[in-house]
């Protein structure tokens, strides 16, 4: 599947899915390639930006961190947007983040799961770019979504455009529950989408802003 750049007011998202390929007639399983293993697609977006990433422990590329990685690329990265469980996956569930300085690399770590869950402006000040790598579990309480969900917000209006690097859903082949009331929308479960709802990262966002 090609990568998809599409511009809505002033949200511009770059989704970059998964890529499937099978080499042979003989039907076999597909092989997946990760949206961050495409470093083809995206890496020459990055060249002279200055690059924020929201990432966790699940962010690698072939092993390696996401943060690693890029800046093995050269890549600038300016700033650390820390999730729920923090961006290396070590703080408990529903413990509160705090903002800080990553002690390996010296970037900023800006906290979004602590006092505020959506970037706030003097957070993004500075960015050019923004790279979202985060694996879901497809189910509608899982606070990937919603974090997703306020980032894009958070740069559509500062005019900060988006990369989100696409992963698969390992509940991807069936869609189960009750839809969410919108009156019951919170952190926990944003939007109006069944319990579990069938779709990857990137499909997620298409219907949400494109």
């Amino acid at each position: 599947m090609k990568s998809f750049v599409r511009a809505s007011g002033s949200l511009f998202i770059i989704l970059l899915l998964l890529n499937c390929r099978s080499e042979t007639k003989i039907r076999k399983p597909a092989e997946v390639i990760l949206g961050a293993s495409r470093t083809e697609s995206y890496l020459p977006l990055l060249k002279d930006k200055r690059v924020g990433v929201v990432v966790n422990q699940t962010s690698v590329v072939d092993s390696v961190h996401l943060v690693d990685f890029l800046l093995s690329e050269k890549v600038n990265i300016t700033a650390i947007y820390a999730p729920e469980h923090g961006y290396k996956g070590t703080v408990e569930r529903g413990e509160y983040i705090e903002s800080s300085i990553d002690s390996v690399t010296g970037i900023p770590v800006f906290s979004i799961y602590g006092r505020t869950r959506k970037p706030a402006p003097e957070m993004l000040q500075g960015i050019d770019v923004m790279v979202f790598d985060i694996q879901d579990i497809g189910v509608r309480f899982f606070t990937v979504v919603s974090t997703m969900s306020n980032v894009m917000e958070a740069c559509a209006e500062n005019g900060i455009k988006v990369i989100i690097l696409d992963r698969p859903n390992p509940l991807g082949y069936y869609v189960d529950g009750p839809v969410m009331k919108p009156e019951f929308s919170n952190f926990i479960g944003l939007h109006q989408v069944p319990v579990v709802h069938g779709m990857t990262l990137v499909h997620y966002s298409r219907i949400l802003y494109l």
